[in-house]
């Protein structure tokens, strides 16, 4: 046997007998033997002995007297490393040991639950509570699987019970409170919340909902307040960084959300998001290669992963720099992984209508309806794939379609109506320029627009009305922009008349 391995075992055995003197100057020896063994076991897992703690607690276990506390803790110790089969195993034997064992139960379902076996969990939460009515520990576990899929009226019903059996803990009280931040009670979440930080310290999970609460609500500056003293509770969690950055971002405080971003890079906290998100911020300000870069650095430190939107992203930002071939490689990789990503088909969409690649592009431009905060932009970019089809009853469709969405979108109207006229629709044009001019004025290309389509109409009708039209809007072109009125030939035609 080799010094080194002797010197190992005399270590081990020199950290038990430290461990054990320490115990007896505190604990008390009960009168139930396997008790004994089960406290000092306790005691030794604490103080990181654990083969030694097994060892006790696999005695504790052999005594004739019911000892199912002993194999329940047995469980701990495999599920804390992992061992999830082997936990569950102890947490049987426990229960058979005690049938009314609602903790061997809640431990058994929440190795069910690690295992992904939530319906599993759900049996053994269930089955607590039938034999205890009141166990609150039950009721939480129960709560957290009903919020795992998503259930949250249950979920809620679970935690408000479990408050009332587990006064001393906070877990309920404030899972309850997210539960109502995603059933939009956001008054009813943020009072608990508030309760939760007067009568606790350093509780970063609820500054951090508070903080989200006051975003969702749209009062940035108590979001900002917030979000920072849960960042500088636990300066190392990502998630308060995000959301001070938006936050920045939305209030259209561009360097404060840089330097958010930056603070969470110089925590080390290198993630994907965090690059996606500073890159975005780059990228809403139009400083395309600096986006880029960040991007791609997001890239890097997530080899493992994919993101839909980041690819995209970097597919929109290539497409702003003119650099076409990596813009499409992105695009595409973005669709590899979903195939409904806006931005991505968008981007596909505008490259090939600039290689006037029509065919192709239709079906990413069908994709891009998906999005309806885009409809107007998508049934735009139809108008003019119809036109470049000749199609014209299409067109006009699909350009109605986009003032269905944007109503007062005076680009829309200005590229219908120059439509329409070019079309010889003067009847339609002259209907649409009414709603123009209400919404636009006298700007230049209004006037132009209404003197071609009045000129044009004019020149076929016998009545005068046209005519004068005609020459009123030529006439307020000239005095209004004079260095641009370009329709000296026409306005004499219509004055000699």
């Amino acid at each position: 046997m080799s010094d080194k391995y002797i010197k190992k075992i005399l270590n081990q055995v020199k950290k038990l007998d430290s461990a054990v003197v320490q115990y007896t100057k505190i604990g008390k020896i009960p009168a139930i033997p396997y008790r004994a063994f089960v406290n000092l076991a306790d005691y030794l897992f604490l103080t990181g002995c654990i083969e030694q703690s097994e060892e006790l607690l696999t005695n504790a276990a052999n005594f004739v007297s019911n000892s199912s506390d002993a194999l329940v803790n047995l469980g701990g110790i495999k599920q804390a490393a992992g061992d999830y089969s082997k936990a569950i195993e102890y947490y049987k034997k426990a229960f058979k040991k005690d049938p009314k064992s609602t903790k061997a139960l809640c431990l058994w379902g929440n190795c069910l639950s690690l295992q992904h076996n939530i319906e599993g969990a759900i049996q053994k939460y269930e089955k607590a509570l039938e034999i205890d009515k009141t166990d609150g520990e039950a009721y939480l576990c129960l709560g957290i699987m009903f919020l795992k899929k998503k259930q949250y009226k249950e979920a809620k019903e679970k935690f408000d019970e479990a408050i009332k059996y587990k006064a001393n803990d906070g877990r309920p009280l404030f899972l309850s409170a997210s539960v109502e931040i995603e059933l939009g009670r956001l008054d009813d979440a943020l009072d608990k919340l508030m309760f939760i930080v007067e009568n606790t310290e350093n509780n970063f999970g609820a500054y951090h909902n508070i903080a989200y609460i006051y975003f969702k609500k749209k009062q940035y500056e108590e979001c900002i307040k917030y979000a920072q003293k849960a960042i500088d509770m636990m300066p190392g969690k990502i998630e308060t960084y995000l959301l001070l950055g938006d936050t920045y971002m939305l209030i259209k405080k561009e360097k404060e959300a840089l330097n958010v971003y930056q603070n969470a890079e110089s925590h080390g906290l290198k993630s994907l998001f965090l690059y996606l998100s500073w890159g975005t911020a780059f990228q809403k300000m139009k400083q395309y290669d600096n986006a880029i870069e960040k991007f791609k650095q997001g890239l890097e430190v997530s080899s493992a992963e994919v993101n839909e939107e980041l690819y995209a992203r970097l597919a929109k930002c290539y497409y702003e720099v003119k650099n076409y071939d990596e813009s499409k490689f992105y695009a595409k990789k973005s669709l590899e992984i979903s195939d409904k990503n806006y931005m991505a088909n968008e981007v596909l969409v505008d490259i090939l209508f600039n290689e006037r690649n029509f065919d192709e592009a239709y079906s990413y431009l069908e994709a891009c309806l998906i999005n309806a905060e885009a409809k107007s932009v998508t049934y735009l970019k139809f108008a003019r794939y119809y036109k470049e089809k000749n199609n014209y009853t299409e067109a006009c469709c699909s350009f109605e379609k986009s003032l269905e969405y944007d109503r007062e979108n005076i680009d829309t109207y200005l590229e219908y109506i120059s439509y329409l006229n070019s079309n010889k629709d003067y009847e339609t044009a002259l209907k649409k320029l009414i709603t123009l001019e209400k919404l636009a004025g006298d700007r230049f290309e209004v006037l132009s627009l209404a003197f071609e389509v009045n000129y044009n109409i004019a020149l076929g009708d016998i009545s005068a009305y046209n005519r004068v039209k005609a020459i009123s809007v030529a006439e307020k072109l000239k005095e209004n922009y004079p260095d641009k009125f370009n329709f000296e030939t026409e306005y004499h035609e219509l004055k000699s008349r």
